[in-house]
């Protein structure tokens, strides 16, 4: 991170916790939202054997429904609605996991996490999703009980896992656009069926995650910048979009509560690392775009763990000036498999000849025509 964002985010923060302690504060003086419903906003996490991660969030209730037929207000409506949303500080969540029950606390920004190691071994699974049980119990305004679910991920039967950044990488956003003009338009004023995904990016993806073999398993992980308001709209484009289940990693809205710690390199590298930690044994592919910096932290993820970075593919995002950077950088790589793409089909070739997947496989799920649902999100 760079010295100037650090001071300007250290000098923000107390503002900040000043705010979020005010607001806590009055909610529980004046009684406010005592009967508000609650929702626990669970995400996708993942594990090993032994080790699980898992996030989620405690709000007042804000049901958001979306359909292809919504209008541009009604998408910006909902979409400041998750912007918008009143986290509850201080909730008790318990988390039942393989067994065993852990008692978790919201923080200031109405998160929990659960982050640790399973005291025995976690079984062999059929389907890679391990289930998980969430109660919310109760919160500094009243015992309740809020029942939720989610999921886990443990890889099984796999050679390599996936990694893949979002925004113009799968989700065309134009973060590269003037003033991000066009990005905030799209943001804001359209919803899940209203945006478009990149030409056979599907199926790359659902061939990579089946190899070479066509009966693999292989985990995918979508890491993002993104925040974490947006991971109902995400997880509906990728369903929508027909790309594989995964965990999305998301980062906080606004200013961080905590300090990072030194060496902290921003969130897309520390989320891929810790992935890259959890699974050892793991080697990887990385897909990300020429719009911003991945081809950066992926090169220098590759020289930080060496072997277990198979290819890099980098989808060109039509920039002169940038391609022309990027293309010096993977020259520059020598013993890094990294491509620069000006589309999947293409990546698809590479990834074909290297043995990742089966390109008749690629080609039979490039033809399909899915439609998309048409019912509510």
């Amino acid at each position: 991170m760079h010295p100037w964002k650090r001071a300007l985010i250290s000098i923000l923060r107390p503002i900040d916790q000043f705010y979020d302690y005010l607001k806590y504060v009055l909610r529980k003086y004046l009684r406010l939202g005592r009967k508000a419903p609650i929702d626990i906003l669970s995400y996708r996490g993942y594990g090993n054997g032994r080790k699980v991660f898992l996030k989620g969030r405690v709000v007042k209730e804000k049901l958001i429904q979306t359909t292809e037929w919504d209008s541009d207000w009604k998408n910006f409506r909902n979409n400041l609605r998750r912007f918008l949303s009143s986290e509850i500080q201080g909730a008790r969540v318990e988390a039942k996991v393989n067994g065993h029950s852990y008692e978790l606390v919201t923080d200031k920004e109405g998160y929990f996490d659960l982050n640790i190691e399973m005291p025995d071994p976690l079984p062999s699974l059929s389907n890679p999703w391990l289930p998980v049980e969430l109660v919310v119990t109760a919160t500094p305004f009243r015992q309740t009980r809020v029942e939720s679910s989610a999921q886990i991920l443990v890889p099984q039967n796999c050679k390599y896992g996936i990694i893949s950044d979002i925004d113009d990488t799968i989700l065309q956003t134009d973060v590269t656009s003037t003033l991000k003009i066009r990005m905030l338009y799209l943001t804001f004023l359209k919803n899940a069926f209203k945006r478009n995904a990149f030409k056979e990016v599907g199926a790359f993806y659902n061939a990579l995650r089946q190899g070479k073999e066509a009966n693999a398993q292989n985990p995918i992980f979508y890491v993002s910048n993104g925040p974490w308001n947006l991971y109902d709209f995400l997880t509906d484009f990728l369903d929508l979009n027909n790309l594989p289940k995964g965990p999305v990693l998301l980062r906080d809205f606004g200013i961080p509560n905590k300090r990072f710690p030194k060496g902290y390199q921003g969130h897309k590298k520390e989320s891929i690392k810790k992935i890259m930690n959890t699974f050892p044994d793991l080697p990887f592919i990385l897909i990300g775009d020429s719009g911003e910096k991945d081809t950066d932290i992926y090169l220098s993820l590759a020289e930080e763990f060496p072997g277990r970075v198979k290819s890099i593919y980098i989808r060109d995002v039509e920039s002169p000036r940038r391609a022309k950077r990027i293309a010096q950088l993977i020259k520059n790589a020598s013993g890094i498999d990294a491509y620069f793409v000006k589309d999947y089909y293409q990546a698809a070739e590479y990834a074909s000849k290297k043995g990742y997947l089966n390109f008749d496989l690629f080609q039979s799920i490039r033809k399909r025509k899915v439609p998309k649902p048409t019912q509510d999100a």
